[in-house]
């Protein structure tokens, strides 16, 4: 059985978290009082999905052999993650008041989770394609 390294799992476990938590703990702002979502309601949607790409990549990920592929999986993760951070407040706006959930639970734990995934994922591609030389 092959040896699954630490940061296999760390980016498994960050990338579960950017989907899971933003879907169930640090999600957007509730479903107007007429039954409506405001506009952060989609940006939560997007980072969702793109959180679920990250996390079936990461798992999928944690069973290759080959370094090359797990570098390239690594490199992949970069732009995606940097495209997941734009997503609330850039791509999707966000509500008008700064005080609302989306503001203050929901962007910064996007932020920071995809800044740890995109260093990690810098910081792995770096070192597997030294071991290649």
């Amino acid at each position: 059985m092959k040896k699954i390294s630490l940061i296999d799992i760390i980016l498994f476990v960050l990338s579960g978290i950017l989907c899971f938590g933003t879907a169930f703990v640090f999600h957007a702002c509730p479903a107007k009082d007429d039954g409506s979502w405001m506009l952060c309601h989609w940006a939560e949607h997007v980072v969702v999905a793109l959180g679920a790409v990250l996390f079936f990549l990461s798992a999928f990920r944690i069973f290759m052999v080959d370094n090359k592929m797990k570098a390239g999986i690594s490199l992949s993760f970069i732009p995606l993650s940097i495209a997941t951070l734009l997503v609330p407040g850039v791509l999707v706006k966000l509500c008008m008041m700064a005080s609302m959930r989306c503001h203050t639970i929901m962007r910064p734990s996007v932020i920071v989770l995809c800044i740890l995934i995109c260093a990690l994922s810098l910081v792995d591609t770096i070192i597997r394609l030294k071991k290649e030389k």
